[in-house]
């Protein structure tokens, strides 16, 4: 043996002399002992799991004190003694000397110290964060009359691939629930968030307020299906199951069949459902499940492709032709999008009069008209729901078309109702929060998007909400960060962090996520539109139009054929570019002469549309046109104003600007303080505003913006120190490699 491991020996046994190891186990041993009854007794008296992570710190930090002090010392029954070097003349240890009790002294002051520190630890650990489930136990959500959740039904066959196929069992089955009219049936989205979680069926009964639960599996193999079914209790307990062993071809009887035995069990009297009517080809069916999975995942283009197949295949297919132009309405869409869905529609309800998802659609399509035709909407969308009481999607859609007449408490209703239904739907979520929001409830609306985010899928709608509330009420460090957990889960785009960094004027920085957003979302519809936005931050129009001509032409796009938003940004660049001519004859087309108040949410990178047209109209002369437009918006800013819901800095510096367009200094000064005071905060995107240009050396003007920049360059440098502390960018590298790694 060499002289290294000689010496190792020689240590191990003298640490076996002194009785080290029996220390250190001891000691091991008792700080896993204290551990465990932490961990048992700190939640009933409401410590934070936190405060256990200052346990173990002190544990481990306190184990080197330990060692040193159990090759210095030992205890047995004549209290502590000094341990002497091995080869001493004592066979025992010895009295302690003035050093030693020294040493002494200096152990307990580190033990003191240590337990000084956990104490501590335990004693400002924040609470724990209350989850979803948390709350609906402690609150005591009410559970609906006669209600259920189909829970997504597991996969176990061999075959990853079948797994949109098992989903789109349980959605079948779902549906199929839907049509007794007897019961309450969660919607969709809300019962699958849970899918993959180890959450129990109590808790999930408990979040969703049903009194019973469907779970199951699915094994397909070949032309040969086993479906297993279970009913269970708000508590978990099971009130029936069945399995199911047939052939393929007898899908739609499994389905039809579980939903009798499950309706019956859950309601005492039950009416039939319709017939889903004709039986689809069943390779068009699974094209037809894989299509409405994807689009519900927001992965457009992948479920257009999988609904055509199954049209392709099955050209009599109604529920395929009415989810197909479901999907061609989804956001804002072309004329020929628009009359595309149409004919859809029109098919899928000449194949099938009473399918009532194609009815639905047919509202939607009435809703997403040129122009909006939103009475038409409500009218069919009441007939769908007073026959489908459960369809979420109808609810949405039905609280958007009030809500485009007007009719705002109509439309939250409608809402607490879709609420109440799919909790858990981020579009229903989203917009019930705005609501909240706008009509002064701030923190009840953003506690309810923030419970929203810490669901699995949250969609894009809370992230929406929540960026206009931030960028409302000026706090830009809040904007990053919601922004940032937006790009890290891979929602959507990258622009809102893009914007995060415009408004701190950090063009590098915008310019890079917008550069991310064309490589790392190659669906998001405007990325060809990109190159124009840092040039329009910066007040560089003229640029900004370049640009956005170039991507007009290198994509061979007809701007006239693009949705409406698109033409509008278009529109404004030009106004502010200074071609007016050509920005009249863009924006009188989307426009609403009547002078409606845009959206001030910060949802997309174009400047507002009315502005721009009365600019340019007063830079034309049409005088009389620009004040009939500024007029309908001044009276709205008033309206909102004495009903106390002006409240947002975005929304009451539009109304600061519609009042310098009408030549009322003043007026819109006097607006102007009042969105700072608010929040607004875009200052670096609006230095070079042409709008602005003849106040800004007014000292009250001026006053304002150096107000505005101070507290940007504040915040800019809070956003800095927590950029310092993170490697962002390898966040979301890795956050997207792991994603493509999943797809695979």
């Amino acid at each position: 043996m060499n002289r290294e491991g000689l010496a190792i020996v020689r240590l191990f046994r003298e640490a076996r002399r002194r009785k080290v190891i029996r220390t250190a186990a001891l000691y091991v041993l008792g700080a896993w002992l204290a551990l465990q009854v932490a961990d048992v007794l700190f939640p009933g008296f409401g410590i934070s799991n936190a405060a256990i992570q200052a346990l173990v710190w002190a544990a481990v930090l306190g184990f080197p004190v330990a060692l040193v002090f159990g090759w210095l010392f030992d205890i047995g029954p004549g209290g502590i003694r000094r341990t002497l070097p091995s080869g001493s003349d004592a066979n025992a240890p010895q009295p302690l000397t003035r050093t030693d009790y020294l040493l002494l002294a200096a152990f307990a002051i580190i033990g003191l110290a240590l337990l000084y520190q956990a104490v501590e630890g335990v004693r400002r650990a924040p609470a724990d964060e209350p989850t979803a489930v948390d709350r609906a136990r402690r609150e005591g959500v009410a559970r609906l009359e006669n209600s259920i959740a189909v829970l997504p039904f597991a996969n176990i066959s061999d075959e990853p691939a079948n797994e949109s196929f098992c989903d789109g069992i349980s959605e079948e089955i779902l549906n199929a629930l839907s049509g007794f009219r007897q019961l309450n049936v969660i919607g969709r989205t809300s019962s699958f968030a849970f899918k993959g979680s180890d959450v129990g069926i109590d808790q999930i009964s408990s979040v969703l307020g049903v009194g019973h639960v469907l779970q199951g599996s699915v094994r397909k193999a070949g032309n040969q299906l086993r479906i297993s079914a279970q009913l269970l209790d708000a508590a978990g307990r099971q009130v029936w199951t069945e399995t199911f062993d047939r052939e393929l071809a007898n899908i739609f009887e499994i389905q039809t069949e579980i939903a009798a035995a499950v309706a019956a069990r859950v309601a005492s009297q039950v009416t039939s459902s319709a017939s889903m009517g004709r039986q689809p080809d069943l390779d068009a069916y699974e094209h037809f499940l894989a299509g409405r999975e994807l689009l519900r995942g927001r992965d457009s283009d992948g479920a257009m492709a999988e609904l055509q197949r199954a049209i392709e295949i099955d050209p009599d297919f109604a529920e395929a032709h009415a989810e197909w132009a479901i999907g061609r309405l989804m956001g804002n869409q072309s004329f020929s999008q628009l009359d595309a869905a149409r004919a859809a529609i029109d098919r899928s309800l000449t194949l099938q009069p009473k399918l009532l998802r194609a009815q639905a659609a047919m509202g939607l399509s009435r809703l997403q008209s040129r122009p909006p035709e939103p009475a038409a909407a409500e009218a069919i969308l009441r007939d769908v729901l007073a026959q489908d009481p459960n369809m979420s999607d109808a609810l949405l859609w039905l609280s958007n078309s009030l809500a485009a007449q007007g009719r705002d408490d109509d439309a939250q209703a409608v809402l607490q109702r879709a609420v109440r239904i799919d909790p858990l739907h981020p579009s229903i979520t989203a917009n019930y929060a705005s609501e909240l929001i706008r009509r002064g409830k701030e923190s009840e609306g953003i506690q309810i998007l923030e419970n929203a985010l810490r669901q699995p899928s949250p969609g894009y709608g809370p992230f929406m909400i929540l960026r206009s509330v931030y960028l409302g009420s000026g706090r830009l460090v809040e904007l990053n960060a919601v922004a940032k957990e937006q790009s890290l889960r891979g929602i959507s785009h990258h622009f809102s962090t893009a914007l995060s960094y415009g408004l701190l004027g950090d063009w590098p920085t915008a310019q890079y996520w917008l550069d991310r957003t064309i490589r790392d979302f190659p669906r998001f519809g405007p990325r060809v539109y990109l190159s124009a936005v840092v040039p329009a931050w910066q007040g560089r129009y003229g640029d900004a139009v370049r640009a956005f001509r170039e991507a007009l032409a290198a994509n061979e796009i007809d701007i006239s054929d693009e949705p409406d938003w698109i033409q509008t940004w278009y529109g404004a660049l030009l106004a502010r570019a200074g071609e007016h001519a050509a920005a009249i004859a863009q924006l009188e087309r989307v426009v609403d002469p009547a002078g409606e108040l845009p959206s001030q949410d910060g949802t997309e990178p174009q400047h507002d549309g009315p502005h721009a047209l009365a600019w340019s109209y007063l830079r034309t002369g049409a005088t009389a046109k620009a004040t009939a437009l500024l007029s309908g918006l001044w009276q709205q800013c008033l309206i909102e104003k004495a009903e106390g819901r002006g409240r947002n800095g975005e929304f009451l510096h539009y109304c600061a600007e519609t009042a310098l367009l009408s030549g009322d200094v003043d007026e819109a000064l006097a607006w102007l303080e009042r969105a700072v005071a608010a929040g607004w905060r875009e200052y670096y995107l609006r230095l070079n505003d042409p709008y602005w240009a003849a106040v800004e050396d007014n000292p009250r003007f001026r006053a304002q913006m150096e107000l505005v920049r101070k507290d940007i360059d504040r915040q800019r440098t809070e956003i800095a120190r927590i950029d310092a502390d993170e490697d962002f960018v390898a966040k979301v590298d890795a956050a997207m490699a792991a994603r493509e790694a999943t797809t695979r």
